[in-house]
């Protein structure tokens, strides 16, 4: 079953880059900040918590797309994490690597140490991060999924969720130890651990025979029980998430003065209250995820009614095939762009009346982001083709420089 075949995901990816770009980073940098006319909670409504979720569900999709692909599952030979690896490094590294580069020589810091940056090189930049000082701006992402895709290798040979759950919190427990003694492990590691392990689980159970029966039994008995079991699922997990949201907010600012997360951690108010912060935050990235999915599935049952299934999956997709591009150029770009408008047309950015001008920043964005990524993907492709022609060709060289078998024998003879 390939990710192609649930466009709820491409679709909640496409969601998150755009909360990424749209609410938080362009008002809050480059244009008019709007959420100087919001009030505290909506600020945080959309500010803080839509970070969160934006990011939680890049991290949910990766460890349910991880485990829904058969090879992933499993790797217990040298060719199958040789081969894991290596399409993950192709994958996250090429364009990695360059957006470094880029940020490095826009967004110096001259307090980075030298190892410090070498740890970003290899994407290890969140587990040397307190200790080291602040991973880099936007790309820290990519030093939590790489320590997570190195999680999922070991949970990988697992086969059931009794063995998957009980040794995911003993390496929870591994690398609270680790922050404890020596500062290492960045909090953000944590905030979104538990999610990538539940984007397993769920993936796990998803492909279960067991799934399966419970889903033709429902249908069996109505073939609109599944639909309705969504529409109630909608109707639930939403009303929570504000409720939810509005609690946490009271909360956090009642016992900590703050709702900022990496404010709390910074206060080290005990081991016990920042566990309840982490879940709190994590049960609302759950509600949002149960909402969106449902919400999301249900748009996709009307869309395809109206529409021809491939034509709308295939729109989908290769928007969706920009997001990671998107979510690492996205500043650059904005900057750039930017740039170019006041520059030449002499606009001023942070005016209200000119916001609209940066949100015509955003297709931009994803068209570059397309030809970035499909640049990335040709360009390894014809690496592969060259390194297997070259094999070859030194095949055949061996084999005409070699006299065969029989060849021998005869010679000896």
């Amino acid at each position: 079953m390939k990710n192609e075949n649930r466009p709820e995901l491409d679709i909640l990816r496409i969601i998150s880059c755009l909360i990424v770009i749209v609410l938080i980073h362009i008002p809050n940098n480059y244009a008019y900040t709007f959420y100087m006319d919001l009030s505290q909670y909506t600020g945080y409504l959309i500010h803080t918590l839509g970070i969160s979720v934006a990011m939680g569900s890049f991290i949910f999709i990766s460890g349910f797309s991880l485990y829904l692909s058969e090879s992933n599952r499993k790797l217990n030979s040298k060719e199958k994490i040789k081969n894991f690896l290596k399409k993950r490094f192709l994958r996250i590294f090429p364009l990695y690597w360059f957006a470094l580069i880029v940020y490095l020589l826009i967004f110096p810091d001259t307090g980075r140490t030298v190892i410090f940056e070498i740890a970003h090189v290899f994407g290890l930049q969140m587990i040397f991060a307190p200790m080291g000082g602040d991973p880099i701006w936007t790309i820290w992402f990519i030093g939590i999924i790489v320590i997570y895709y190195l999680i999922f290798m070991l949970l990988s040979y697992l086969d059931s969720l009794k063995k998957i759950i009980p040794v995911s919190i003993l390496i929870q427990a591994g690398f609270v130890t680790l922050n404890i003694l020596f500062d290492l492990v960045e909090y953000r590691f944590f905030q979104y651990y538990n999610i990538f392990i539940l984007g397993i689980i769920m993936s796990k159970i998803y492909i279960s025979p067991q799934f399966t029966k419970v889903k033709e039994s429902l249908i069996k008995k109505n073939k609109n029980l599944p639909l309705i079991i969504v529409c109630v699922m909608v109707l639930i997990s939403i009303p929570l998430y504000f409720v939810l949201a509005r609690y946490t907010h009271t909360s956090f600012l009642s016992n900590y003065g703050t709702y900022y997360l990496f404010q709390i951690v910074a206060r080290q108010p005990g081991y016990f209250e920042v566990a309840s912060a982490f879940l709190l935050r994590q049960l609302n990235i759950v509600l949002f995820l149960i909402g969106i999915l449902s919400l999301l599935y249900l748009v996709m049952k009307i869309l395809h009614k109206i529409f021809k299934k491939e034509k709308i999956n295939k729109i989908i997709s290769v928007v969706a095939y920009s997001t990671f591009g998107a979510y690492l150029f996205h500043r650059p770009i904005i900057i750039l762009l930017s740039i170019i408008v006041t520059g030449i047309f002499n606009v001023n950015m942070y005016a209200r009346e000119n916001f609209y001008i940066a949100l015509l920043f955003v297709p931009i964005i994803f068209l570059f982001s397309y030809g970035l990524q499909k640049t990335s993907d040709r360009a390894i492709a014809l690496f592969k083709k060259r390194k297997h022609k070259k094999i070859d060709e030194i095949k055949e060289i061996v084999e005409i420089e070699s006299p065969s078998i029989t060849e021998k024998s005869s010679t000896l003879t």
